[in-house]
């Protein structure tokens, strides 16, 4: 079948229409309404970091910052605001204690273990002095004697009981001055070994 040439120029016409190109022997640049919406510039399509990309930062990753001063490394309050018990006020013993005990004295005159001397310790604080009693039933202070806040003494252990026996005395230190009186007792024991044998 042989066409028109007139028919021919209508074909194409029509098929440059169809197609959006502005001529027939060419492509034709896009236009702007003919980028997708949202892509902006060719430039910015180019430098647009893709979805999924390793430089997408994770979602829980926190800034250096964090990393270096994590929640649980905060001072806590309780520890910058420390408190304190309320040091005692007045005469106070803070130590009286046997540092020596006694020990009757054993054998014959000649090959003889003597006795064993006991010592006392004590410190006191808050006084102006202190006192010691030494087998005293009525628990008056100072019997034996003033003594200094702080020292020791040293006491020949009586051993005048009968053999086997257990020889006990008392010992009592006491504050004086300085407030409310405070004392403490020691009881101290040994055993009686013999009376001293003669040859």
């Amino acid at each position: 079948m042989k066409l028109h040439p007139t028919a021919l120029v209508v074909a194409a016409t029509v098929m440059a229409g169809l197609t959006g190109c502005g001529a027939i022997d060419g492509p034709a640049a896009p236009s702007a309404s003919s980028v997708p919406a949202g892509m902006g510039s060719p430039e910015k399509v180019a430098d647009a970091t893709p979805v999924g990309s390793s430089k997408k930062a994770p979602k829980h990753q926190g800034s250096p910052e964090h990393k270096s001063n994590p929640k649980h490394e905060s001072t806590p309050t309780h520890e910058s605001t420390p408190t304190h018990a309320p040091k005692p006020h007045g005469p106070r013993i803070v130590s009286f204690k046997v540092v020596q005990k006694p020990k009757c004295a054993e054998g014959t005159a000649v090959f003889r273990a003597e006795a064993v001397p006991l010592i006392i310790k004590w410190k006191i604080t808050g006084a102006d002095s202190a006192a010691l009693s030494v087998d005293d039933p009525t628990g008056t202070p100072g019997t034996y004697g003033p003594v200094d806040l702080q020292g020791t003494q040293e006491f020949t252990f009586s051993c005048a009981g009968a053999v086997g026996t257990t020889e006990t005395h008392t010992y009592a230190i006491y504050t004086v001055g300085g407030g409310t009186q405070k004392h403490k007792t020691l009881k101290v024991s040994a055993k009686v070994l013999d009376q001293g044998k003669q040859l």
